[in-house]
């Protein structure tokens, strides 16, 4: 294994309550080479709007990861939340 520093990142993503988005940003990540180390995701049933919550870790730019997920169709949006990382990290 190399010796290259592995940055953790928070990721919320909104999209459409589909079947398929999940599966869709796990295939995203796995070939943007992060790796997924934790997911916990909620359905609004009144809005069929979901929220996903992403853990992942990469020496690589995170902005890489999030610009593939917003090309998605069903994804409403993503953003990093840093302050739970830190956490995670201390």
């Amino acid at each position: 294994m190399n010796s290259t520093t592995l940055n953790d990142y928070q990721l919320i993503i909104i999209a459409d309550d589909r079947q398929v988005v999940l599966e869709r940003i796990l295939q995203v990540t796995r070939y943007r080479g992060f790796l997924i180390n934790g997911i916990n995701a909620q359905v609004n049933t009144g809005n069929k709007v979901a929220t996903i919550t992403l853990l992942v870790s990469s020496s690589r730019p995170i902005t890489l990861l999030i610009d593939q997920i917003n090309k998605l169709i069903d994804i409403k949006g993503v953003t990093v939340d840093n302050s739970a990382t830190q956490q995670c990290s201390a």
